[in-house]
């Protein structure tokens, strides 16, 4: 008798389109922090310049995440996912173009707004994905699935460092933006032309027992009262201390990624394109990331002391890093800096993506995913700025001295969520 699938169709569809639009996005946001080096050899910014309009994506995106966190009880996905798509989309058309639209004096005021732009209309993806997932995914294919959409940050981060290092190769900065427009457009013409189900979530059949639920199976159970009801108090402590791990992340995560090409080259003297090729080392191990969660999560069932783990391995790694960088070891530098990455995307992972579908029947889940999203975006927003300036000011050991210091504060964070994890869960 042959084994039924893990996916139905249903489950296929939702999860492959949010894979695409999700990869799509992650390359839309993080081709500015690979371009970093051609376009300030092209453009004449420096580190601080460059390194504000990334953080006024992340602003943008840690605002609009959690307002759409708060609203993603009332969104539909098809039109919140399907729309933000489209918008990133445009903003990442635009940007190589605003060099030469815009006045020279006027032009990095005209590229912080346009990548504020980007970071607002990608903010309400990753609650619309989450709701998407919630609704239309059935149990028995959820584990496999949060595993899918656990890979597109490092799809995107490839596809970001590895036409970020042809372009600089060529000379053509504006490629990058160009790739993820195209990328984006088709997602964003596949998710309208495909993301069809009928209103009527009960006609989805046995298998979505979950979607027919919703909301109440991301709230509440019962007859209005919660499924293994937790003192409210409980429940914001356990959702706080997670915001705070994600931000000591996000801090940790960005913050490595967005100058890792940069210190290659100022540290061993590289050309461009080979900094930002040997920077994709990072999320090419990164790709493991999702694996590695299946693997122990399969052993170890709290999320928090996963995470608790990478985060006293990155610092760990963090101080290789400062050491491979005072005796120029670059082989240490790459194997440190990829080691930091893999243990981040594994928080990542575990935070956004495990702990709140995970845990949905404690909470919503699309409105705890807004909340320590947006605590992760607020964190890379001030990382990729303040890194900047201590690079410009003080050199690389400060740089590194600070990512230490997020790592340490990332693992008392854990450590704290999984004291709280332990009464949540029981």
């Amino acid at each position: 008798m042959p084994s039924t699938p893990f996916f139905t169709r249903t489950d296929l569809r939702v999860v492959l389109l949010c894979f695409f639009g999700y990869s799509g996005a992650y390359f839309g946001r993080l081709d500015m922090v690979a371009s970093i080096l051609p376009m300030q050899e092209a453009l004449g910014w420096t580190k601080a310049q460059l390194g504000g309009i990334s953080s006024c994506f992340f602003v943008a995106y840690a605002g609009g995440q959690l307002a759409s966190g708060i609203l993603a009880h009332f969104f539909n996905p098809r039109w919140s996912f399907g729309l933000a798509v489209v918008g990133t989309a445009l903003m990442n058309l635009l940007v190589p173009f605003v060099p030469s639209l815009v006045p020279p004096d006027s032009s990095l005021a005209a590229m912080r707004v346009v990548w504020f732009l980007n970071g607002a209309a990608q903010s309400l993806m990753w609650c619309s994905v989450v709701k998407a997932m919630a609704q239309r995914v059935s149990e028995r294919a959820m584990p496999r699935a949060i595993i899918v959409i656990s890979s597109t940050i490092s799809l995107g981060t490839v596809a970001a460092f590895g036409s970020a290092a042809l372009g600089a190769e060529l000379r053509f900065w504006q490629g990058p933006f160009l790739l993820a427009a195209a990328w984006l457009g088709l997602a964003a013409a596949l998710w309208f032309a495909l993301y069809r189900f009928p209103e009527d979530a009960a006609r989805a059949g046995a298998p979505h027992a979950a979607a027919k639920a919703y909301p109440r199976a991301t709230r509440w159970t019962g007859e209005g009262r919660p499924e293994n009801a937790r003192p409210m108090r409980e429940i914001v402590a356990f959702v706080a201390a997670a915001s705070l791990a994600c931000a000591a992340c996000g801090y940790l995560r960005d913050g490595l990624s967005t100058w890792s090409a940069n210190a290659l080259k100022d540290v061993f003297g590289l050309k461009n394109s080979i900094s930002i090729l040997l920077a994709l080392a990072l999320p090419l191990v990164g790709l493991f990331g999702a694996y590695l969660n299946k693997r122990y999560r399969d052993r170890e069932p709290l999320v928090f002391r996963m995470t608790s783990v990478c985060f006293a391995l990155a610092t760990a790694l963090v101080g290789a890093s400062l050491l491979a960088i005072q005796r120029t070891s670059l082989g240490l530098a790459i194997v440190a800096f990829a080691g930091v990455y893999l243990a981040m995307i594994m928080v990542t992972n575990a935070i956004t993506s495990i702990f709140c579908l995970a845990y949905r029947r404690l909470f919503d889940a699309a409105l705890v995913a807004g909340i320590v999203d947006t605590a992760c975006y607020v964190a890379s927003s001030f990382a990729t700025w303040s890194l900047g300036r201590a690079a410009d000011a003080g050199g690389w050991s400060r740089v590194f001295g600070l990512l230490a210091l997020a790592g340490l504060a990332g693992l008392l964070f854990s450590v704290a969520a999984t004291r709280l994890e332990r009464r949540c869960a029981r």
